[in-house]
């Protein structure tokens, strides 16, 4: 088994697998080698401290506040830090408002959310970075949450996914052979085999208690990937149609058909409250063995006692495995869709840097927000990822087991992203909600209605195909 270190769990997710690059033609960082003639660099700072305001806290003013004082001076330039008077959903509209009005609000970002580009990039509201990042050593797959077209917006430096999580105990205390994990491992998680572990393992828990939950959206998001699908492409075309993507929504029929998925709570308004059931049974060890769980809610589980495990999701038919999970060919992946990315700067900033050519002014923005918000140690690894090299350490970080992290650790090199959120924000994937009244649904919509009613996974998804097709072209028409 690979070397075991108990570090931050963030780290881990900066080993990814990438398309390699030449290391010779491009630099770490950029401090000293660009003039930005004293002007002055507007800063979005999102979930990190100011450490020239008054109310910082020391220990982050000692942390941060020589970085900016070497950047300034390595640069030439000065820091304005932006405030927004909108709330976060918001924030989006105040960006573009700015632009139009030639006076774009701020110039870098530490944070910018990947559920935001699409609605930027249809408003021409950001700077194509493409260019710029050829001279940085990063891998090329990380700056797919912010790629349109042929179009680069941002990057990001490590990349994490999502998977499902299982109570160690209820599984043990059935009488289970093997955990999920120890399934995975071997080879034996394809939908044949994760259908036949549930049914097993239902017959074998406590009356009231189910071997599965799963908000729809969640397999929508995750599943398909498993069987080499997603919903949308990262070039904007539809694939919800295709047969690998039919089949993880038909899988997922059949599996609520078995009876081993605990029915969703409702909430005070009568509502499914997929977001709120598996926190109130799952997180707290009762009525639930399996469930999707997102990274950043580990730790609460931990911190409630609760021995749990990570698997990635199933494989169908469209996956081939010829031993153990090191078999499974290339087209089984992961997916991402959450996500911050960095290099973000807003249409018409060269016009804050005047005697500076457009190009230099991107460039040294680039290199700025990396030297700035990318620690030295993340710009080496990721130098050495570009490069084609791996480490063979693994962060056991929150995890409760070594083959946890092992099995995350492998998952994660093969997370792809998925558009789809960033599109349901802009209206995209919506279809008429069948009820006559006029009003559309999402797509994620759609997959309840599908899974919820019983309803034909390829006739709905193929009938959606007109609609979401136009709305595609539109969008990338703007």
């Amino acid at each position: 088994m690979k070397k075991i270190m108990t570090i931050a769990v963030s780290m881990m997710l900066v080993f990814f697998l990438f398309s390699c690059s030449k290391p010779e033609e491009k630099t770490v960082g950029g401090g000293g080698k660009y003039d930005l003639k004293g002007n002055t660099v507007k800063v979005r700072l999102w979930d990190s401290p100011n450490p020239y305001a008054d109310d910082v806290k020391d220990v982050d003013k000692e942390k941060w506040l020589p970085i900016f004082e070497k950047a300034a001076k390595d640069y030439n330039c000065k820091f304005e830090f932006y405030t927004t008077t909108v709330d976060w959903a918001e924030m989006p509209s105040e960006f573009i408002k700015s632009v139009t009005a030639g006076q774009p609000a701020w110039h870098i970002t530490n944070n910018f959310s990947a559920m935001w580009y699409g609605q930027l990039y249809a408003n021409g509201a950001m700077e194509d970075i493409s260019k710029a990042l050829k001279t940085i050593k990063i891998p090329e797959n990380y700056t797919s949450a912010a790629k349109y077209g042929n179009q680069v917006f941002g990057f990001v430096t490590g990349v994490g996914t999502e998977g499902l999580i299982f109570n160690n105990k209820m599984i043990k205390e059935a009488g289970m052979a093997k955990t999920p994990s120890e399934m995975f491992r071997d080879g034996k998680w394809s939908y044949n085999d994760f259908y036949a572990y549930l049914t097993e393992l239902q017959s074998k828990l406590p009356k009231g208690t189910f071997a599965f939950f799963i908000d729809p959206m969640y397999w929508d998001i995750f599943a398909p990937s498993g069987n080499g699908a997603a919903a949308l492409s990262q070039d904007f075309k539809y694939t919800a149609d295709s047969k690998e993507f039919i089949e993880s929504i038909e899988f997922l029929q059949k599996v609520k058909k078995a009876g081993v998925i605990r029915p969703v709570n409702t909430s005070k308004e009568g509502d499914p409250d997929y977001w709120g059931t598996p926190a109130a049974t799952f997180d707290k060890g009762v009525e639930v063995a399996m469930t999707h769980r997102a990274s950043w809610q580990w730790s609460g589980l931990k911190g409630a006692g609760i021995d749990w495990g990570f698997v990635p999701y199933p494989w169908g038919s469209a996956v081939t495995c010829s031993g153990d999970y090191k078999t499974l060919s290339e087209n089984y992946t992961s997916a991402y869709y959450d996500t911050g990315a960095r290099g973000t700067i807003l249409a018409g900033v060269e016009k804050d840097f005047p005697g500076i050519p457009k190009d230099t002014v991107i460039e040294a923005l680039v290199h700025l927000c990396f030297d700035l918000f990318v620690p030295q140690e993340t710009q080496e690894e990721l130098a050495l990822l570009t490069a084609g090299s791996q480490t063979d350490e693994i962060d056991i970080g929150s995890f409760n087991d070594e083959l946890s992290a092992e099995l995350y650790d492998w998952y994660a090199k093969r997370a792809r992203f998925n558009p789809i959120q960033a599109f349901n924000g802009l209206g995209i994937g919506r279809v008429d909600n069948g009820k006559g009244d006029g009003k559309t649904m999402s797509f994620h919509g759609l997959i309840y209605k599908i899974v919820n009613d019983n309803a034909s996974a390829r006739a709905t998804l193929e009938a959606a195909r007109p609609e979401i097709d136009a709305q595609i072209k539109d969008f990338l028409a703007k």
